[in-house]
C-alpha cells in the first residue's frame, strides 16, 4: 500500500481516500491547492462534511451513506461523474471524480479512494442521475464482486510491459522510466498505452490499484 501512497501523493490530480467509516485519511497535495485546504483540517473528518458536493443542478451528492462511501463494503465503482464544491474561499470549481478501490488493512473492505479531475466530460454529465439518484440501493457484496471480469495475468503482458508495469508500481514517471530502460519517451509512452488497454484502465494510479487487488506484483 505504501507505494500506491506514494503514487497518489505524487498524482497531479487532487486525490484524497476514506475509510470504511466514511472518514478521510488521506489528502494530497493536489487537493490541498484544488481546494485550499490544508490535509491538517480534514484528516478524521466525515467526507461528506469537508467537500458538500452537489450534482451539475444543486442537487446534495456528497452525504452519509452515499452510494461512493458504501463502496468501502464492496460492489462496482460507478464510471466518472461530474461534482460541483466550493474551495475555501468560496468559489464554485466544477469537477469530474473517479472511484478507484483499494484493498484496506480491514478484511473484506476497501479504501474508497477518489481522484478530482477539472472540468466536467460533456459525456457523462448524466450518470448522477443514474448512478445515484435513479438506481435502487446497492445489494451489499464482498470485495470480490468488485471485478467481474477475468483479471488479467502477468502471462498476458511482454517482458517489457511487465518491467514498466513493475516501474510504475514504484511511482516512477514516463522520463525516468525512458532514461533507466534507455528508450525513448515516445517509445515508453507506447507501452504505458498498451498496458494500460490490456489492464482496461486509464491512469497509472489506476494501474498500480488494480496490481494491487489482483496481486499482480
Amino acid at each position: 500500500m505504501s507505494t500506491l501512497v506514494n503514487l497518489l501523493f505524487q498524482t497531479v490530480d487532487g486525490a484524497f481516500a476514506v475509510d470504511p467509516d466514511e472518514r478521510i485519511i488521506f489528502w494530497n497535495p493536489a487537493c490541498e491547492q484544488l481546494l485550499g485546504i490544508p490535509a491538517r483540517e480534514v484528516l478524521g473528518r466525515p467526507c461528506s462534511a469537508v467537500l458538500r458536493g452537489t450534482d451539475p443542478w444543486g442537487k446534495p451528492l456528497c452525504k452519509p451513506e452515499c452510494e461512493v462511501a458504501r463502496l468501502s463494503r464492496g460492489g462496482a465503482p460507478p464510471e466518472t461523474f461530474p461534482v460541483k464544491v466550493r474551495d475555501a474561499r468560496g468559489k464554485d470549481l466544477r469537477l469530474s471524480v473517479s472511484i478507484v478501490l483499494v484493498p484496506s488493512k480491514w478484511k473484506d473492505l476497501w479504501t474508497v479512494v477518489h481522484l478530482l479531475h477539472r472540468g466536467e466530460a460533456p459525456e457523462v454529465l448524466n450518470v448522477v442521475e443514474r448512478s445515484f439518484s435513479r438506481k435502487p440501493r446497492a445489494k451489499r457484496v464482498g470485495p470480490r464482486d468488485v471485478d467481474r471480469s477475468s483479471p488479467v495475468t502477468l502471462a498476458s503482458l511482454t517482458p517489457r510491459e511487465l518491467e514498466i508495469f513493475r516501474l510504475l508500481a514504484e511511482g516512477l514517471p514516463a522520463t525516468v522510466l525512458s532514461q533507466r530502460l534507455s528508450i525513448s519517451l515516445t517509445t515508453v509512452r507506447n507501452h504505458i498505452q498498451h498496458l494500460l488497454s490490456k489492464l482496461k484502465v486509464h491512469s497509472q494510479m489506476e494501474a498500480v490499484a488494480y496490481a494491487y487487488r489482483h496481486n499482480l506484483l
